[in-house]
């Protein structure tokens, strides 16, 4: 954007092969252009046409006696006190084009976004393509639900079971080698229920960030065009979501240390205030590790980097507006989560009603778990997405690679 707040020129390719960013890549490349920052033309400061300094026509300066068909001026003389003839200081917005709307061509303007209109793209999104953002989403989650439900329904039948028939008052060392057992079997199916959890949620949200990008000019990718951008990827997207969580894991052990060497110390003083220290210092460092790596994932799908490239650069996106990111973020985290409660609590409480803690109320938990996960994974997703872009259209005027992709064939 330039200071008047009109759209900045496209930039060029040096090889006059047309705008950048988006032209000579695939679709959906937000790669940036070496040698010129901010997107104006080279050779060009502020974003006026050369050669023709200040914004005005080449030929005219500004306010030459005569100009836009005004007669000239007569003799001057006395002027009646109070009258409007006079020539007093000029207004430098008389002259200046009223300025329009930024362009749209898709499901958020081309320039900085609030948070409302952030959040008004997330919905967008979803609406614009459907059949990726939300049928696919509700597919993936259920059929992971579904099997998340076999992998640990067995294993709980039978230690409800055993639990039952145990007692306690008796020593039987087959019942407690059965319960060892039992739980051994769920800790496995549990584990390995997660990272089928764990992989086959990356790639959807690959995938959803994506969709959301080309979203944003307009397109409507189909579910294998999506598919065929993403999948070349998706080793790179599950080695970072994995190096994302051993950074959580590895703060987590730290504050945690701290925390039990404080209590071994044996001093209740000494315990009190480590733990407190330990908790709010947890909180605080994993909100930090949390925000300036949110855009790894959105710069690894979006700019092809590789895993390391992704995270430095989501550190140098986010570190300037930490707060901002972290703020929208963390609201858009409490509102799915107030929406999940929102979704499952009556459903559990139906079942708790009919059947008390059996069978039924945990298909009602699942049903309502697998409705709320349809529903908040695209949202977060787009928010994701619609906010890495927002803060390279503040920081790089990605808005014009926007508008030049929107235009292309």
């Amino acid at each position: 954007m330039t200071e008047r707040g009109e759209p900045t020129p496209p930039r060029q390719d040096p090889n006059g092969t047309g705008p950048t960013g988006w032209g000579d890549v695939a679709p959906g490349g937000y790669g940036t252009t070496p040698g010129q920052p901010g997107g104006y033309d080279q050779g060009q400061p502020g974003g006026y046409p050369q050669g023709q300094p200040g914004g005005y026509p080449q030929g005219q300066p500004p306010n030459q006696p005569g100009q836009y068909g005004a007669p000239p001026p007569g003799p001057a003389g006395p002027a009646p006190s109070g009258s409007y003839g006079q020539y007093g200081p000029v207004d430098p917005s008389a002259n200046m084009t009223p300025l329009g709307p930024a362009p749209q061509p898709g499901i958020i303007p081309l320039r900085p976004l609030t948070l409302g209109e952030i959040y008004d793209g997330a919905f967008r999104s979803i609406r614009a393509n459907p059949t990726v953002m939300f049928v696919l989403a509700a597919i993936v989650v259920a059929v992971l639900g579904v099997i998340q439900a076999i992998a640990t329904w067995g294993t709980f039948e039978q230690l409800n079971e055993t639990l039952g028939n145990f007692d306690p008052t008796v020593s039987d060392t087959e019942a407690l080698d059965d319960i060892t057992a039992t739980l051994q079997s769920q800790l496995l199916a549990t584990g390995v229920s997660g990272l089928l959890s764990f992989v086959v949620s990356t790639v959807l949200t690959g995938v959803l960030i994506h969709s959301v990008s080309q979203s944003v000019i307009g397109r409507k990718m189909s579910l294998a065009d999506v598919w065929q951008a993403v999948k070349p990827q998706i080793g790179r997207l599950l080695l970072l979501t994995l190096m994302i969580l051993v950074l959580v894991a590895l703060v987590s052990f730290v504050f945690v240390g701290i925390i039990v060497l404080a209590a071994a110390s044996g001093s209740l003083s000494v315990i009190a205030v480590a733990g407190i220290l330990g908790v709010l210092g947890l909180i605080a460092a994993l909100a930090f590790v949390v925000t300036v790596t949110v855009l790894a994932t959105p710069v690894l799908v979006l700019e092809r980097s590789g895993v390391f490239a992704a995270l430095k650069r989501s550190w140098r996106l986010t570190l300037p507006t930490f707060w901002r990111v972290f703020g929208i973020y963390l609201l858009t985290t409490i509102l799915i989560g107030i929406l999940a409660q929102v979704i499952t609590y009556p459903l559990q409480l139906i079942g708790q009603a009919i059947g008390g803690f059996g069978t039924l109320t945990t298909i009602l938990t699942l049903v309502g778990g697998v409705i709320a996960s349809a529903l908040t994974t695209p949202f977060l997703a787009a928010v994701v997405a619609l906010l890495y872009i927002d803060i390279r259209i503040r920081t790089e005027a990605l808005d014009v690679d926007l508008a030049a992709a929107a235009q292309a064939p």
